[in-house]
C-alpha cells in the first residue's frame, strides 16, 4: 500500500499517482518516451528490455511489473539480452545504475567496441536515470505491486496508442470527463 494517506485510494497504482498531477508528471512522462523510442540504435524493445533489468535491480515491483507488460506487449524476446551486443549495452546500464561514480573511459570504450555508437553511450545514461527516478518515485512511496493482467493492460493500451505520451494524455482525458 502506498505510504501517503492521498494516495491510497489509488489502489497501489502509480499511474493514478502521476495522472492526479500531471502537469508536474508529464514531462518525465514524455521524456522516458524518450528514452525508450526515439533513440539511435536501440529498438523500443531493447529499451524495455533493459529498463525491466534496472527496475528488477531496483526492487521496483511496480515498474518491473509494468516493463514486464510493456515487453510482452510489443513482443521482446529476454533471451536477447544474451546477445553479446545488447548483453555489453545491459551490463553497461546495470553499472550506470549501480555505481555511476564507478564508470570510466575502459566501461565507455567497451560498449563502442561492442559495436554501439557514441549516442548509444548517451541514449542508455538518459534510460537509466529516467527509469531510476521512476523507481524511486515507486518505491519512495510505496507503490507497489498490481495483478500481472493490470500491468498487461496498460502495455498494451500504451503500444497501440504509440508511447506512453498519448497513452497518458488519453488517461488524463478520462479523469477530467469523470470530473
Amino acid at each position: 500500500m502506498s505510504f501517503l494517506s492521498y494516495t491510497r485510494d489509488f489502489h497501489n497504482n502509480l499511474l493514478m499517482f502521476l495522472l492526479r498531477d500531471h502537469k508536474r508528471y508529464m514531462p518525465i512522462v514524455t521524456f522516458f518516451e524518450t528514452m525508450t523510442q526515439n533513440l539511435s540504435e536501440l529498438s523500443w524493445s531493447e529499451t524495455e528490455l533493459i529498463a525491466t533489468e534496472v527496475s528488477k535491480i531496483n526492487q521496483s515491483g511496480f515498474c518491473s511489473g509494468l516493463r514486464s507488460g510493456m515487453t510482452k506487449a510489443l513482443n521482446a524476446d529476454a533471451s536477447e539480452l544474451k546477445n553479446t551486443k545488447l548483453a555489453t549495452a545491459l551490463a553497461f546500464a546495470l553499472k550506470i545504475n549501480q555505481n555511476p561514480n564507478d564508470i570510466t573511459q575502459i566501461d565507455i570504450d567497451e560498449v563502442i567496441d561492442a559495436g554501439w555508437s557514441e549516442q548509444t553511450v548517451e541514449d542508455i545514461v538518459g534510460l537509466v536515470a529516467i527509469q531510476s527516478l521512476y523507481n524511486i518515485i515507486s518505491n519512495g512511496l510505496g507503490f507497489r505491486q498490481l495483478p500481472e493482467g493490470e500491468f498487461i493492460e496498460i502495455a498494451n493500451d500504451t503500444v497501440n496508442k504509440g508511447g506512453y505520451t498519448a497513452s497518458f494524455k488519453q488517461y488524463i482525458n478520462l479523469m477530467n470527463n469523470e470530473s
